[in-house]
């Protein structure tokens, strides 16, 4: 018993001192230099009515019963209501896991806009990738595309869906 009570204290301090490592490492790299706050900010929405290019390729969703098998649509992340929203979510999420805003561009700390264009198959496959309007900045737009890369797979479609590839849309603003 008394070599129980003679444990507690080194696990308190291991547990304090784990605490703390965690703590600190979130705030700083390995290398030892502070890591800024994160001022400038990562919007995914749906793209601005005052974009110089309107996206020719979005329509309106079709109604399932107006579909058949091997068809597609196409929908913008971030937008408005739609049956696709729960699936949207978990593609928004898992993107923002992996994006983070590159190094090289910190410097710019301009009010930045990239829209992407991508498709994922039925089987959650990313089946193409593009920028459909550019941020000006070469650094950001490859940084976004990594970033949708890096999340896929995506998860498989759902069956209530009947597509055979869902093509999004998707505005990164860098504020």
């Amino acid at each position: 018993m008394t070599a129980k009570k003679l444990l507690i204290p080194f696990v308190l301090a291991s547990l304090t001192g784990h605490a703390l490592v965690i703590a600190l490492t979130t705030h700083y790299d390995w290398a030892g230099s502070s890591q800024p706050e994160k001022v400038i900010t990562f919007d995914m929405g749906a793209p601005s009515e005052n974009d110089a290019r309107p996206d020719p390729s979005h329509r309106e969703e079709t109604p399932p019963e107006a579909r058949g098998a091997g068809s597609e649509d196409s929908v913008t992340l971030g937008g408005k209501e739609s049956r696709y929203n729960t699936y949207l979510r978990q593609i928004r999420r898992k993107i923002e896991q992996r994006w983070s805003y590159p190094p090289k561009a910190v410097a710019a700390k301009k009010e930045k806009k990239t829209v992407i264009r991508f498709t994922i198959d039925a089987n959650g496959t990313l089946s193409g990738v593009s920028v459909a309007t550019a941020s000006g900045n070469p650094v950001l737009d490859e940084g976004t595309l990594a970033a949708i890369q890096a999340a896929a797979p995506y998860a498989p479609l759902p069956k209530d869906f009947n597509l055979e590839r869902l093509h999004i849309t998707a505005t990164f603003n860098y504020r």
